[in-house]
């Protein structure tokens, strides 16, 4: 017959071995050191467990020791298995991702995130084709005329004419033109730079299959003519929310503006091509050039954030201005660069979202 005290420590034992097997179940994996040593666990949490998968949606990963302590910059974060850099997650792709930490030779237990299919869209994607050209550039010609009587008769796709290089006899040429052309590579001309990505490829569908793509907010223009100078307030309104930096770029450009364009031998046409019309002639910028940023507190899916901005429009054509917003990426990640969407509205007008 064993000993009262005997029992107690036998109770003690089963209470202690239970109450462990149950902490192990709820925060996974773990590791007991040496002796004395407390027993080390891991937890995960998800600030969203489904988000769309529209590429900006995003969860946000918080890892905790035993301890309740925030160890997440301490942690590696494995999404599929597969090691992530960041601990916000986002993604274009439907499916159930599997999400695991790892500390000290920790592992915590994997937790569910599905990424599912967004609704339909609020807006109209534009697409942003700015061609660098020049009125001496006798090449082109073969590239601004199929280009822009492609586009004529597409209002999703928003062209923009960046003359330069500073110093030629151009009399368009744009102030920030070498700028621009150092920050997107561009080394002559004619080039067309497509939503402040890539070159374009000279092929229509190329531009067809970008206008397809989902857009993740939209631009609104409410402008005002004043003497030579043009008012604007510019809402952006979000159907994505995230913490991604974002900016916004205003322009203003010159619609119909006729002067002689070097020709070599295109299209059967004289050089010079007298009285060339130059379409969307960037003029200048009531936001830096590249782009105000976008406070990320802002950046919520229904939320409209609004800027004011003024942009001088003295020894233009008010009646042939235009106003062109892009919200562009303001960050250095490699595939988040670009223009997500972009807006037109004659100077004076107002344009709602579409």
């Amino acid at each position: 017959m064993k000993h009262p005290f005997q029992k107690a420590v036998v109770a003690f034992s089963m209470l202690l071995l239970l109450s462990c097997s149950k902490e192990q179940a709820t925060t996974g994996p773990v590791t007991t050191p040496a002796t004395g040593q407390p027993t080390q666990t891991l937890t995960i949490s998800l600030s969203r467990n489904e988000i769309n998968a529209d590429g900006f949606d995003e969860t946000i990963i918080r890892v905790k020791d035993k301890d309740n302590n925030d160890v997440t910059a301490n942690s590696s974060i494995y999404i599929n298995n597969n090691l992530t850099s960041s601990n916000v997650f986002y993604t274009a792709n439907v499916g159930t991702y599997q999400i695991k930490a790892l500390r000290n030779n920790v592992e915590s237990v994997s937790t569910s995130l599905n990424a599912v299919l967004p609704g339909p869209p609020l807006f109209t994607k534009k697409v942003v084709t700015e061609m660098y050209t020049g009125t001496w550039c006798g090449n082109c010609p073969v590239t601004i005329i199929p280009l822009e009587d492609y586009i004529s008769n597409r209002p999703d796709i928003i062209y923009v004419g960046i003359h330069g290089p500073s110093g030629s006899n151009d009399p368009y040429q744009y102030v920030f033109d070498t700028q621009l052309r150092n920050a997107f590579g561009v080394g002559g001309v004619p080039t067309v730079v497509v939503n402040r990505n890539a070159n374009w490829d000279g092929k229509r569908a190329t531009l067809d299959e970008l206008t397809k793509q989902r857009a993740p907010l939209g631009i609104a223009f409410e402008s005002s003519i004043s003497g030579g100078m043009i008012s604007a307030k510019v809402r952006i309104k979000f159907d994505v929310s995230t913490s991604i930096p974002l900016k916004l770029v205003v322009v203003l450009v010159e619609d119909n503006l006729k002067y002689n364009q070097v020709n070599y031998g295109h299209y059967n046409l004289p050089n010079p091509i007298v009285n060339f019309n130059h379409q969307n002639v960037l003029r200048t910028a009531g936001t830096d050039i590249f782009g105000d940023p976008i406070p990320v507190d802002q950046q919520i899916k229904g939320n409209i954030w609004q800027k004011e901005v003024t942009l001088n429009a003295n020894g233009y054509n008010l009646s042939n201005c235009r106003l062109v917003g892009y919200v562009i990426y303001g960050s250095n990640i490699p595939d988040r660069k670009g223009i997500l969407n972009a807006q037109i509205a004659t100077a004076g007008q107002t344009k709602n979202f579409d």
